[in-house]
């Protein structure tokens, strides 16, 4: 027979495991909550993030969009005046050069030329082709957006006290040593390499209107860029100014004073 103390003994501990489950399912509920607040938050979050790279999308977007209709204008312009040219009523046959001879001295004319047009035409050439080369080397894979913004590096650069005054001087600048050429393109055996035409024609295109004066400062003055998959020494001493497409662009800082030599590309 069981006494009164093992009587009460079973209700004794089963209140005590009602206790413990409710401070159980206490602790569970409040778990929960905290979980959900963490997710919802993250998820605000992710939300503000994609929102924000969504606009810069867009951005840039129009940003490309407005240049391109500037390119488009500028290549219609060189087109129609091409075809005026060759529209054009045609030169009437060459004098013969036993009639301009007896007809007047020879040595005139050629004193009086200004050779200084034949010198700035080519240089300007010369300059295009430089600045062409720079944008197919080095963003022919690169959205038209992201090809102005190499060749804003380089005018920039041209601007620039540290670096040569002309776009062919800061495009093969170091090319003649082993190492230290500012673009990895000019000693690296990349001009190598079978050129495509096609890109090449439109590296062509984009850098005379760029020289016309088809251009924004995309990279914000930037006077430095890098490929993102690559993280060289010189990026942390610069001031970073823009993304784009597989580009990291970089200024030097403003309190800086620079007095060694440039980084190299």
């Amino acid at each position: 027979m069981k006494n009164a103390t093992d009587i009460h003994a079973p209700a004794h501990h089963t209140g005590l495991g009602l206790d413990v489950n409710w401070t159980l399912r206490s602790l569970l509920a409040a778990g929960l909550l905290s979980v959900c607040v963490v997710a919802s938050a993250m998820s605000a979050t992710v939300n503000a993030s994609r929102a924000e790279e969504e606009r810069q999308r867009e951005a840039a977007i129009a940003q490309e969009a407005e240049l391109v209709a500037d390119l488009a204008t500028y290549l219609a312009a060189e087109t129609a005046a091409t075809r005026q040219a060759m529209d054009g009523p045609r030169l009437k046959p060459a004098v013969a050069t036993g009639d301009l001879i007896a007809s007047e001295d020879p040595t005139e004319g050629l004193a009086s030329f200004d050779f200084t047009d034949l010198t700035v035409a080519k240089l300007d050439a010369e300059e295009r082709r430089c600045l062409a080369q720079a944008i197919y080397y080095e963003a022919r894979s690169e959205p038209r957006v992201g090809q102005l913004a190499v060749a804003d590096v380089v005018l920039n650069r041209v601007k620039s006290p540290v670096y040569p005054n002309s776009i062919c001087g800061v495009v093969f600048q170091g090319s003649e040593r082993r190492t230290g050429c500012q673009f990895s393109f000019t000693c690296d055996g990349s001009m190598q390499a079978r050129v495509n035409k096609r890109k090449w024609k439109e590296s062509q295109d984009l850098s005379g209107a760029i020289l016309a004066g088809v251009r924004a400062p995309i990279s914000r003055n930037a006077t430095h860029y890098h490929a993102d998959y690559v993280n060289p020494h010189w990026a942390d001493t610069l001031t970073p100014t823009a993304t784009i497409g597989t580009h990291k662009f970089y200024k030097f800082p403003s309190r800086r004073t620079i007095a060694a030599a440039p980084a190299a590309m």
